[in-house]
Formats: C-alpha cells, structure tokens, sequence
C-alpha cells in the first residue's frame, strides 16, 4: 500500500470513503413475504403504528412479527428488475444472499459487513458446502463489493465493465490518497470487506401515518424509499428492506 502522487490518471477509479459504496433507491429495496399461521388476526396499521416508536424501529417490527406473531419471513424478490439481474449477472445466488444478510443484520444487530457474513456462514440457509468450501459466502459478497466499488449501479445493467482499466485502484480515505495495483485484488477485496456496513436509510413513512408515504412538504426533497413497514397485498402479507453500504 503506497501513497500515490497529486496526478491521478484517468485509467484509474476513485473511491470517495465518505460517500456510500453503494447508494440507497427506492429499487434497493428486498420484499419478503410474512407469513403467518392460519387464522391469525392482522391488523397492518395498527402493528404499524404501535411499533413506530419501538427502537431500532425496524428489528423491532422484524422482531415482533417473529416473536408476538410467529410469523415467517420469506424472501420474495428484489423490488428492481434491473439491480436483481445485475446481482444475479455477478452471482445467481446473490439475490437470496443478500436478503439473508439484511436480515442478520437487523435481527442480530450487526451492520458490518464482515460479521454479518460470518454469522450467515454459521446459519447457511443456502446450504453451501461450507465443510470442504468454508469462505464461500465470503467470497460471494466480495465479489458483490468488489462490482460496486468498480462501477455497478442498481438501474444500470451491469456487464463487468469496468471503470478502470488499470494499473492502480485509488481509494480515498480521509483526504489521504491509498493505492492498490491491478495485482493487488485480493488486498483491495480484503479492504472492501473489512471496511464497509449496512446504512438504515429514512423509511419514508409518516409519522402521523405509520406503514404510509410521508406527505410531501414544501421545500423538502423527500427520499422515497418506502421500506421497513408491514403491508398487504391481494391478500398477502409483505415487508421491504432497503440495500445501502457505506464505508466505516
């Protein structure tokens, strides 16, 4: 690892620490269906509501409906087409990877990424040969952080093209400039790995209305991200989690 000169080639990608590494949408978002046992009583606003200023507020709402509700959560799909096809394009099994990582990660009370993945490579729900393959969910999200450092978006189709086409990866921390060579992947993937977590981005949701679209106020740009509320559909029961990594 070297410092490198104030001239910085155009071949070469920077990554700006105290910016996301990968950004919150409203696409972002991973639904899971709820299911609960047969002949129970919901009442979607008023689970909403009573949980509102329940904190965490998301782990408390997932929480709930495990715990008071012995409900299971089932993950569905991811919200985007374009982000599921673009994780599906670096990994098949991203999708369902994923979704259990943000579980684990409100559930357990994690946000780093390196933990969270060590803990889904105790549980292994997607039963892996963890035995003879042990960092196999490990090297899954590597590869997930890896593209987003290098480029991909989430309404954006990814192919692999990368930004840079090399000699240098250049990752700002801190006003401080750090290099890794082309040669040096597994260092930069170690990097990414050990240095980034999961961000709660706003639910979007009204405080007057819980589990609803905040109302739109003048001179305000509201984020809609619409995530991290119970609510039905055609009879089906279904809560979003929203996908935002940042650096530590």
């Amino acid at each position: 690892m070297t410092k490198s000169s104030n001239s910085i080639e155009s071949s070469q990608l920077c990554i700006n620490t105290t910016l996301p590494l990968f950004n919150a949408s409203a696409g972002n978002n991973f639904i899971y269906e709820i299911r609960f046992p047969e002949n129970s009583d919901i009442d979607v606003d008023a689970f909403n509501a009573d949980t509102y200023k329940q904190t965490p507020r998301i782990p408390s709402r997932l929480k709930s409906l495990i715990n008071d509700y012995k409900a299971e959560i089932v993950f569905q799909k991811v919200q985007s087409r374009c982000l599921s096809q673009n994780l599906r394009t670096i990994d098949g099994d991203l999708p369902s990877l994923i979704a259990q990582l943000l579980l684990i990660r409100h559930l357990e009370n994690e946000t780093t990424i390196a933990r969270c993945t060590e803990i889904l490579t105790q549980q292994n729900p997607l039963d892996f040969d963890t035995e003879n393959h042990g960092a196999v969910y490990k090297y899954k999200v590597k590869r997930f952080l890896q593209d987003c450092a290098l480029g991909m978006k989430p309404e954006t189709p990814w192919l692999g093209i990368y930004d840079t086409t090399g000699g240098q990866i250049i990752v700002k921390e801190d006003g401080q400039v750090v290099c890794y060579h082309i040669y040096e992947q597994n260092r930069f993937l170690n990097y990414l790995f050990n240095s980034t977590k999961f961000d709660t981005p706003s639910t979007s949701e009204d405080e007057n209305n819980p589990g609803h679209p905040r109302e739109k106020v003048a001179g305000r740009t509201l984020k809609p991200y619409f995530y991290g509320w119970l609510y039905e559909e055609e009879g089906k029961y279904y809560f979003k989690i929203n996908l935002q990594v940042r650096f530590k």
